[in-house]
C-alpha cells in the first residue's frame, strides 16, 4: 500500500521518478531492515521505489510515508482509509514499513485484492515488482523473491517476513493469457513458503488448463492506465465504477 500511494503522487503529478526525499530523524532510526540511510541525506523517488521492492527498507518506507502525509502516523491512516475504498475491510495499518504493531493486520484475500489493484491501476509502475536487483551508495542489494526468479511466467511481487506473520510472499504469474495472483502467509521458512507458492500456482493452471473459463474474460485483457485510481475511486464512492473491460469508454480527468 506504500507504493501503491506513492504511484498515486506520481500519477496526480505532485512526485516525479526524479524527485528527491529528504530523510528525517525518524526515518533515519528506523530498525532493519533498511538502507542505513542519515539524517537530511535524500533519495529520488525512484531509488526509493527499488529500496521498497527489493530491500523492503524500513527507513525509506517513513522516508515515503513523510513526503506523503507529513508524517507516518497520517499516513498510516490514509493508508487504511485507501484500503477500505478497495474493498480491503479486514486490513488495518499502522506504519508504513510493515513492522510488527498488534494492531496492524490484514488477510490473504484483503492482499490478493491490493496485488490485483496495484496490477490493473499502475500497469505503467508494475514493472518495478520483478526488479532483482538494487544498487545503492556503492552496494547490491538482491531479491529474496526467489520464486519470481524461478517459476515459468512469475512476475514479482513482494516478499516479507516478521517473527510474529511469519514468511510471507504474494506473487502474481502469467501464462497463455492467464495472470494469477498468489499470497502465502505464516511460512515457516522461506524454503516451506516457497514451495507452497508454487504448488497453487501450479495447481491453479493446471485446473484453467481443464476449464478455461475459470478466468473471466474482462482479467484477460492487458490493463490500461487510461483510468486515473484517483477517478476510479470517486466513481466508485458514486456507484458508478467501470468495469476494467470498460476503461476504453472512459477519459481521465
Amino acid at each position: 500500500m506504500t507504493l501503491y500511494l506513492l504511484f498515486e503522487e506520481l500519477e496526480a503529478g505532485r512526485l516525479t521518478l526524479s524527485s528527491e526525499l529528504t530523510v528525517s530523524t525518524q526515518a533515519a532510526g528506523q530498525p532493519p531492515s533498511k538502507l542505513g540511510l542519515s539524517t537530511t541525506s535524500k533519495i529520488t523517488v525512484e531509488d526509493a521505489i527499488k529500496a521498497l521492492v527489493v530491500k523492503s527498507a524500513n527507513d525509506v518506507a517513513v522516508v515515503v510515508a513523510e513526503a506523503i502525509s507529513g508524517s507516518e502516523w497520517r499516513f498510516a491512516k490514509k493508508m487504511t482509509e485507501r484500503a477500505r475504498q478497495m474493498g480491503m475491510r479486514r486490513t488495518t495499518f499502522r506504519n508504513a514499513s510493515g513492522l510488527p504493531n498488534s494492531k496492524q493486520v490484514t488477510t490473504a484475500r484483503d492482499l490478493a485484492t491490493l496485488s490485483q489493484r496495484l496490477i490493473q491501476d499502475f500497469p505503467q509502475y508494475y514493472h518495478y515488482f520483478s526488479t532483482d536487483s538494487f544498487t545503492w551508495n556503492g552496494k547490491t542489494y538482491r531479491s529474496h523473491n526467489n520464486v519470481a526468479r524461478a517459476y515459468d511466467g512469475a512476475e514479482g511481487l513482494k516478499t516479507g517476513y516478521t517473527r510474529r506473520s511469519g514468511f510471507n510472499l504474494a506473487t502474481s504469474a502469467s501464462r497463455d493469457g492467464n495472470r494469477l495472483i498468489g499470497i502465502v502467509l505464516g511460512g515457516r521458512s522461506v524454503r516451506t513458503r516457497d514451495a507452497h507458492m508454487v504448488t497453487i500456482l501450479n495447481e491453479a493452471f493446471a485446473a484453467i488448463d481443464k476449464k478455461p473459463t475459470l478466468i473471466a474474460s474482462l482479467f484477460r485483457e492487458p490493463p490500461s492506465p487510461r483510468i486515473k485510481p484517483t477517478l476510479l475511486a470517486e466513481l466508485q464512492r458514486r456507484g458508478a465504477a467501470p468495469t476494467i473491460a470498460g476503461n476504453d469508454n472512459l477519459q481521465a480527468e
